[in-house]
């Protein structure tokens, strides 16, 4: 079981044999927390934070003071690692980063972590002791954080309050979680609360970007070869070296790796993700390393000709000419197997580290991997994701696991819909619940684009799931509704209401999307505002509007449930006006007259800045997926894994 939800066990445990410790009576401080004389940020944040929870909870302020200054009688909360948690025997310096120590010693309790330097907020900062606080608060005092913001706290209010003994030794679930952006202060506070941080600090990312400038004159046979026999960039590709792809059978290739890679002192993780896009490398002997395909059409041996009709316009999209190998994965593992057994000759504990993406997505079918290598799993899913897109993601994790490799989650999924109320918390909830129970060593989500007003129940599963994997996914969607109070079972029919329309929703015209990608640009990701309006129509919109009003009609006097109501209200408020927006550009292509869309787009930008303080502090999504409607750009025949 999870060490996390081992620590709720033991402390109802340890309830039943041992008093508990009163923290506050009747109102009253009746403890003080303690930290060492040189306390680090992360102890001094940590008791601040245990501080500002008690105090909201039951009005009384509990003092913090330094260990070698007058400790007040009465109970106390030792954090960080002080001279009487050390003489209790409390060490966790040998406990892996962002680890903890609970134990209960007579009316004392101290929570000591490995913890490093740096600031609590930033990611790869260890701060054992200060998760340990937020262990605590959930466990002892049903503190939840829905969303960044003083609205987003969930913190019952008590008049005494008392922690139950405990003694054990936490570890973190996961060697990193990370969820990419979080930029704003109160984003930052909120990730750090639901324990996103690094205790493991991998390497990976498109790692030959800087090849063809270095090798591209000089060694040539480094990098892939087009169809039509030549090595050099892929004019289909605007002649970016960031898209360039490796010829990665090539034995010069690997010794170049691994020799940069000593250069580099041998770490321990040794990037070879290949550069963004579809990959591919056209010679004898990289197609020799692949398996057939049983999805791919072009049949096995005529592979090349296919690639070469493409390539030079013959049939199909030019940027596309790898697609007709179909998956290249059995390959790029050979590669993978042969840089790993290569690099354990002088570390054996070397971790090669690569994305699972686009066409060597799909897992091999003959090759066999080993602990060496830790593969970074990025899912076909982007938008839409229902059940068809999880059934492939529990595949291809499943065939990965089976190659013996170790694997990480590093998915686009909160990238898709900007500003529109979609609904997949429970797929997501589920495939992260499936990924954990299979292997999962870490995360790293691209990206947390906070549109938490418009899509709270998903974002917030995705962090709550991470935490408690052997939580359901209903209790978390109960746990977020519930905290609107008397209208909570309105809000949650406004959010079933989402659910039913999407992932279910009839397939869009994807001839519309892929028209609308090419004359805006966007890529995988967008632009989604251009499908939104057959998603969600004007009966779906006029159905949450008398939703949400039911909801306010049920939450009058009750202060902070109508805040979160209208904080709802704002978000589908925003949606509308971009659907508006929208419909009305379509009606400006159709007849040239710009008149109605241009009222439409200013009434847009009206709301966003009249909500500007609004937007940055409790939606923080508002604006931040801005429309292309009448900017456009090209747009590379890639993806971004990054």
């Amino acid at each position: 079981m999870a060490a996390r939800l081992m620590l709720a066990i033991i402390l109802a445990a340890a309830c039943r044999i041992a008093s508990a410790i009163d923290i506050v009576q009747i109102g009253k401080p009746a403890a003080s927390i303690v930290v060492p004389q040189n306390a680090l940020p992360v102890d001094q944040y940590a008791a601040r934070e245990l501080q500002y929870h008690v105090e909201i909870s039951t009005g009384a302020t509990l003092p913090i003071v330094v260990e070698d200054q007058l400790i007040p009688p009465g109970s106390h909360v030792y954090l960080g690692n002080c001279k009487v948690t050390a003489a209790a025997g409390i060490d966790a310096s040998s406990l892996p980063g962002n680890s903890y120590i609970v134990k209960t010693v007579g009316r004392d309790l101290f929570i000591a972590g490995k913890d490093g330097r740096g600031n609590p907020l930033d990611l790869d900062t260890h701060e054992g002791t200060l998760f340990g606080v937020y262990d605590l608060l959930e466990e002892q005092m049903k503190v939840r954080w829905l969303w960044p913001g003083k609205l987003g706290e969930v913190i019952p209010h008590q008049t005494n309050l008392a922690f139950a003994p405990a003694d054990a030794t936490v570890r973190p679930l996961l060697w990193f979680k990370q969820w990419r952006s979080g930029k704003s202060e109160g984003e930052r506070i909120w990730l750090k609360r639901q324990r996103f941080g690094r205790s493991v600090q991998p390497s990976y990312g498109h790692s030959f970007g800087n090849y063809w400038p270095r090798f591209g004159e000089t060694h040539p046979e480094f990098f892939n070869m087009l169809p039509d026999g030549t090595r050099r960039l892929d004019p289909n590709t605007d002649n970016d070296p960031q898209y360039v792809h490796m010829c990665v059978s090539e034995p010069a290739l690997w010794n170049q790796m691994i020799s940069d890679w000593k250069s580099r002192g041998s770490p321990v993780f040794l990037n070879v993700c290949e550069n963004d896009g579809w990959a591919g490398c056209a010679c004898d002997r990289c197609l020799s390393w692949d398996a057939p395909d049983p999805d791919n059409p072009v049949p096995f041996d005529q592979r090349r000709q296919a690639m070469l009709d493409v390539f030079e316009g013959r049939k199909g999209n030019r940027g596309l000419w790898m697609l007709q190998m179909g998956s290249l994965s059995d390959r790029y593992a050979r590669f993978w197997r042969t840089i790993a057994e290569e690099a354990a000759k002088s570390r054996p504990d070397v971790k090669v580290v690569s994305y699972v993406y686009d066409n060597y997505r799909k897992p091999p079918l003959r090759e066999k991997l080993n602990a060496n290598v830790l593969c970074g799993i990025v899912p076909q899913a982007v938008f839409p994701y229902g059940k068809i897109e999880s059934e492939i993601f529990r595949k291809d994790w499943s065939g990965w696991a089976a190659t013996g490799c170790e694997l990480f989650l590093r998915p686009n999924f909160t990238l898709q819909a900007p500003n529109f109320p979609v609904f997949y918390a429970r797929t997501m909830g589920e495939d992260l619940k499936f990924a954990r129970a299979h292997g999962m060593k870490g995360t790293d989500f691209d990206s947390l684009t906070g549109q938490y007003s418009t899509q709270g129940p998903t974002l917030y599963m995705l962090a709550k799931i991470l935490n408690h994997p052997d939580a359901s996914v209903d209790s978390v969607v109960n746990e977020f509704c519930g905290a609107f109070g008397p209208a909570s079972a309105s809000i949650k029919e406004y959010f079933a209401l989402w659910e039913s329309i999407y992932p279910d929703y009839p397939t869009p015209d994807f001839t519309k999307v892929s028209r609308a990608k090419s004359k805006y640009g966007g890529g995988t990701y967008g632009p989604f505002y251009v499908v939104a309006p057959d998603i969600f129509t004007p009966a779906v919109m006029a159905r949450a509007s008398a939703i949400l009003d039911k909801a306010r009609n049920q939450a009058t006097g009750d202060v902070t449930a109508s805040a979160r109501i209208e904080w709802l209200a704002k978000g589908l408020k925003q949606a509308e006006l971009l659907l508006a927006a929208e419909r009305a550009y379509e009606r400006f292509v159709d007849s040239g007259d710009k008149t109605e869309f241009t009222a439409a787009r200013q009434a847009l930008n009206d709301f966003r800045e009249q909500n500007a303080e609004y937007d940055r502090i409790n939606f923080a999504g508002l604006s931040g997926k801005e429309p292309t409607w009448d900017r456009p750009r090209p747009s590379p025949q890639t993806h971004s894994a990054g």
